[in-house]
């Protein structure tokens, strides 16, 4: 193409010659006038074609050119034949440029097309967490505010007028967060905890159960899960929090977990963990009261199951259990730690009186039970140890508990004695200080 076109120029230049000679017979006649103006119309017609194809019209294709990427044509591209030339090296600039506007486009569509996807999915993903959990939110932590679900925590809770997010959390811990779990709350949904966990901790996940506060004026368990989303695109940091109900599970969770802690059979503390209770309540908030160790035992429980059967035996065990609880307070700790043995901590007692009161109750407990043969009396001994006085170890005091019930068996039972002091009353020689948790 480009050898054709340089023929053309060379024809286009030597035409006025030819046409010159060809009137001139060979330039054997003499040039005329007219022979001049038709020379000079030929050479002009030439140049006119000359310029027209070497300057105008590649000019024009490079115009056409430039106004079709205009429009959106990415793919346009300009070549020209004038090689070395200033339209060649135009038309390789260009299409250098156009080069680097199609990738970018490209890239650009590319990048459309995923965030297109990125935003069904993120759809489609709301949408499925919405329908299993109760509440769904996004917040930009950098610039304290709730970007999504602000509308449904308002329906849910109308005390919530702004859409800060550190405002939020506050208001929810202040007003309808169980006081057990609200200083937990607001400290891990706090945005300063957020943002320090997320950046610094290398986590993405932050999750606490708590309990809220429900129209009827009860507590319902819920279990909040807030996720880290890495924006590259700006240097916001944002979160996505959703919120479940547990309540089903979780009061499933603590029944089991009471049942583990409870006597299969009294339903009163096991061994264990009467053990536990006591020991964590004489050594962190009960350390500066007085407090009554009592072990109670049923008197010739062997017999009852040797003549009457174990049923009966369990309905003994049953009954004294029920009586025990029903005779303290639910402050005080009462458990079955053997076979026929309870033990309780009466704590933060005010006076002697009040524990002989207590004690002589429980004896006349011991005589309102019945069993099948109602002949069959049941009776209990009693030991009763004292804290601080006698010993501040739970095992100690265990030991001069049981001492003390040793000594009501050994003294002709249903009574109840005091670690070295004697039975029924005989008091020992100090003075027990009220209380204000006293009776």
């Amino acid at each position: 193409m480009k050898k054709r076109l340089w023929c053309l120029y060379i024809l286009l230049i030597l035409l006025p010659v030819i046409v010159l000679a060809i009137m001139t017979e060979g330039f054997k006649l003499t040039v005329t006038g007219l022979d001049i103006v038709i020379f000079i119309c030929v050479q002009a017609l030439c140049i006119f074609l000359i310029s027209h194809f070497l300057l105008y019209r590649p000019v024009q294709g490079l115009i056409n050119v430039i106004y079709r990427a205009i429009k959106g044509d990415y793919h346009a591209r300009f070549f020209s034949y004038d090689t070395g030339g200033v339209l060649n090296r135009l038309s390789f600039a260009f299409n250098e440029l156009m080069n680097c506007v199609e990738s970018q486009m490209k890239e650009l569509s590319e990048n459309r097309i995923l965030q297109n996807k990125l935003y069904e999915n993120e759809k489609i993903y709301r949408s499925a967490l919405e329908l299993t959990c109760e509440r769904l939110f996004e917040a930009d932590l950098t610039h304290n505010k709730v970007l999504y679900g602000y509308d449904s925590y308002h329906r849910a809770f109308p005390f919530l007028q702004t859409e800060m997010y550190d405002e939020m959390i506050r208001l929810l811990s202040e007003k309808v967060v169980c006081t057990k779990d609200a200083k937990k709350f607001c400290g891990t949904f706090s945005r300063s905890n957020l943002a320090d966990t997320f950046l610094h901790k290398n986590t993405k996940e932050v999750t606490m159960e708590y309990r809220l506060l429900n129209n009827s004026g009860g507590f319902v368990w819920y279990f909040a899960t807030v996720v880290f989303l890495n924006s590259s695109e700006t240097d916001s940091l944002k979160i996505i929090g959703y919120i479940k109900n547990i309540n089903a599970r979780k009061k499933h969770e603590i029944e089991i977990f009471n049942q583990s802690q409870k006597d299969g059979l009294t339903g009163l503390y096991n061994k264990k963990v009467t053990q536990d209770m006591i020991e964590s309540f004489i050594s962190g908030d009960g350390c500066s009261g007085h407090h009554a160790l009592i072990m109670v035992d049923i008197d010739n429980f062997k017999r009852i199951n040797d003549t009457m059967g174990h049923t009966e035996g369990d309905s003994a065990l049953v009954q004294v259990a029920h009586k025990l609880k029903s005779l303290f307070r639910t402050s005080d700790i009462v458990g079955r730690v053997g076979g026929d043995e309870f033990l309780t901590l009466m704590k933060n007692i005010s006076s002697l009186d009040v524990l002989i009161k207590k004690l002589d109750s429980i004896k006349q407990y011991f005589n309102e039970i019945h069993l099948k043969d109602n002949s069959f009396r049941i009776s209990g001994s009693i030991g009763v140890s004292f804290y601080p006085y006698d010993s501040t170890s739970f095992f100690e005091l265990y030991k001069m508990s049981d001492a003390a019930l040793y000594n009501s068996k050994k003294i002709g039972k249903n009574c109840f004695s005091f670690y070295g002091f004697g039975n029924n009353g005989e008091k020992p020689d100090m003075a027990l200080q009220p209380d204000k948790n006293s009776l």
